[in-house]
């Protein structure tokens, strides 16, 4: 199994309709997939409780992990008319965005 993260760097007056697309674009396109298995979108924390925790400085205030059984599976959602359609909708409401993939070694 493989774990692909997407993180996104948003701006603020955009969040709202980053979050819809993902919502009503995003997900139902990815979900329908052959070999999809789980995913994840995830907002940082606000600045102040980043602050309170200490926590690394980042700035991406977004991230989506999605799970396939294999990275060959990945590829053909990648390559599929649904994530060219998805894939546009939410990316152009970045300012920046970056992936990386991994095999998936445990998971509880």
């Amino acid at each position: 199994m493989i774990l692909f993260e997407l993180h996104f760097q948003v701006d603020a007056a955009k969040r709202e309709e980053f979050e819809r697309a993902y919502a009503e674009v995003f997900a139902p396109a990815i979900s329908k997939q052959k070999g999809f298995q789980s995913l994840k979108f995830l907002r940082l924390y606000s600045p102040s409780a980043i602050a309170e925790i200490q926590a690394s400085p980042t700035e991406y205030d977004y991230q989506i992990n999605f799970t396939f059984e294999s990275e060959a599976a990945r590829r053909v959602w990648a390559t599929s008319a649904d994530h060219d359609v998805a894939w546009p909708k939410l990316s152009a409401l970045t300012t920046k965005f970056f992936w990386r993939g991994y095999d998936l070694l445990a998971s509880q």
